[in-house]
């Protein structure tokens, strides 16, 4: 592969190179599906050499492929990357690199938008000089993923099943599987959907790394919640069996049942199938909940079987039997603050808070029960119960007054009452002296938070976290219009924090744009990109000159693209 003055392949330096090459090319890697493929499976990425593959390339080799790989991997910068893997490829076409080279090529190429470029002259020419190597399966399946990327879904379609074809003993059948997944969603083809599943749940092998593992794990997911949406109740618990075991299993399917349950319960059409589903469910758990309660945990283990009886019938909408069931784990385990709070969140849920407050104040943890109570009233946006609610506290758990005279301003910051919030933080700022930093930063934030900048940036400079507060200092000096100021607070922290830096940096150039000072503001992140070119901060740099400015940055400044 050469490049051609637009840095794209020619068929003409296709050709050339492969004559270069010769039969010799396909000798050299007919190892390579043995020796790297399965290495490179188990990474569960398609884009990815195996640590084998690497190994045997010499020194040379590997350096230039580790220069490409950096602006690709961590700087995502595909134009220079696809220069880099044809340096390669140019350098040492015969390695054993140089379909993989070839491979990452197309992928930049895909990446810059040359989705037919990558597939014809990249992705397609891997298999074609390399059909042996394990970069020609990865190929096959880009192909499949760039057209369905363009929205040619039936080029897409014919491309992956051609991946189930060609390599139906490989790993990356479940890729492409996944992939015909979301193409038969677009075709509204849910029989072909279901196929995929069960072949994805059932037949496809799930030790080839973790991404083959999600992908399946997943189709187990959506096999089963399809068997429950048609009744098959028994067929969705073998498709969740093939993803969990003892003892998680019970509570994966109470978990995947209950969506098709509550879908079903409010349609009136389908309300009877609805519960028909429910009683399966119910008869499921009850049949596996263990009779052995002897020692704390079978006992609680018992206990979760019970739980996930009453979560399937709320599900199923039957409001009625969830406070009698309620009652008999109680009667039967007894009355214990984990059933009583989930009793209480219930009657949550059903919008009656008095009741939920009057299980609360059942506790045997008096404190807590009470602390309930109040986050009740907080959910109810009713400020002032709640506020009597935490003074309460503060009398009847004095060892911890300050964290609920602390809860007090947090109700009224959650309703934007910064003012009272503001009064109750000062309040701790003196009475909590161990505590003052973090009782000052939150003055300083409800002020900024209401707008008040000025007396924000007071009491974030009495604060010891730097450079978080000159962060924030510079953000309301940034409000106030005082760009002068807020760099010079950035400025400081480029000097006395070097983690932050790159950020304080970008944060300059932002302000002098927005102070229009457009040439500071293009020097600074330049400056950026030339100071910082390995961190995230300078990618950003590097996007904002060229969207706004037009200007292309390098690692050693910038250039002008006009």
């Amino acid at each position: 592969m050469g490049a051609s003055s637009k840095g794209q392949v020619t068929q003409r330096q296709i050709e050339v190179r492969r004559s270069r090459l010769g039969l010799c090319a396909v000798a050299l890697f007919a190892f390579a599906l043995c020796a790297g493929q399965t290495a490179n499976v188990r990474a569960g990425r398609l884009d990815e050499m195996s640590v084998d593959r690497w190994k045997k390339l010499r020194e040379t080799e590997r350096y230039q492929l580790n220069i490409a790989e950096k602006y690709f991997r961590a700087q995502r910068n595909w134009k220079v990357a696809a220069a880099e893997y044809e340096k390669y490829l140019t350098l040492y076409e015969r390695s054993d690199a140089a379909p993989y080279a070839q491979l990452m090529w197309s992928i930049c190429q895909s990446n810059l938008k040359n989705k037919h470029t990558a597939i014809k002259e990249g992705f397609q020419s891997v298999i074609d000089y390399w059909p042996d190597s394990p970069d020609a399966v990865s190929a096959a399946y880009y192909i499949g993923l760039t057209y369905k990327q363009i929205g040619e879904v039936r080029k897409a379609k014919k491309a992956y099943q051609k991946v189930l074809a060609d390599y139906a003993k490989h790993p990356v059948t479940v890729f492409a599987m996944s992939e015909l997944v979301d193409v038969s969603v677009l075709e509204k083809d849910l029989p072909t959907r279901v196929v995929l599943w069960k072949k994805l749940t059932f037949e496809s092998k799930r030790t080839s790394g973790r991404d083959v593992r999600n992908i399946c794990e997943k189709a187990s997911r959506d096999l089963a919640v399809h068997s429950f949406n048609i009744g098959a109740f028994g067929d969705g618990v073998k498709a969740l069996e093939t993803t969990y075991l003892e003892p998680v299993i019970v509570a994966n399917v109470v978990a995947n049942v209950r969506g098709p349950i509550a879908t079903q319960v409010a349609d009136t059409k389908t309300k009877a199938k609805a519960d028909k589903l429910a009683d399966l469910a119910i008869s499921y758990v009850v049949g596996i909940t263990p009779s052995d309660t002897s020692t704390p945990e079978k006992e609680l283990f018992a206990i979760q079987h019970w739980f996930h009886v009453v979560d399937i019938n709320a599900s199923a909408g039957r409001t009625t039997k969830v406070p009698p069931l309620y009652n008999q784990i109680i009667q039967k385990f007894g009355e214990d603050d984990v059933v009583l709070g989930r009793l209480a969140g219930w009657w949550k849920t059903q919008k009656q808070y008095d009741k939920a407050r009057q299980t609360y104040g059942r506790f045997k943890n008096k404190i807590e029960g009470q602390n309930q109570i109040a986050v009740s009233y907080r959910n109810e946006r009713r400020i002032e119960p709640a506020v009597l609610a935490y003074r309460k506290l503060m009398l009847d758990d004095a060892e911890n007054t300050h964290k609920w005279h602390a809860q007090i301003a947090v109700t009224y910051d959650e309703n934007r009452q910064y003012k009272k919030a503001i009064e109750v933080y000062l309040q701790l700022l003196k009475e909590d002296i161990e505590q003052a930093d973090k009782w000052r930063w939150a003055v300083a934030y409800d002020y900024e938070r209401s707008g008040q900048h000025k007396q924000a940036i007071g009491y974030y400079r009495q604060c010891s976290n730097f450079p978080s507060n000159y962060q924030r200092m510079a953000g309301c000096h940034i409000a106030l219009k005082q760009y002068g100021e807020a760099i010079v607070l950035y400025n400081q922290i480029v000097g006395g924090a070097p983690s932050s830096a790159p950020w304080a940096s970008l944060q300059i150039g932002y302000t002098l744009e927005r102070a229009g000072k457009k040439e500071l503001a293009i020097r600074q992140f330049q400056l950026v990109c030339k100071r910082f070119p390995k961190d995230g901060h300078a990618s950003q740099a590097h996007a904002h000159l060229q969207n706004k400015y037009k200007i292309t940055a390098t690692l050693g400044g910038a250039k002008s693209e006009d």
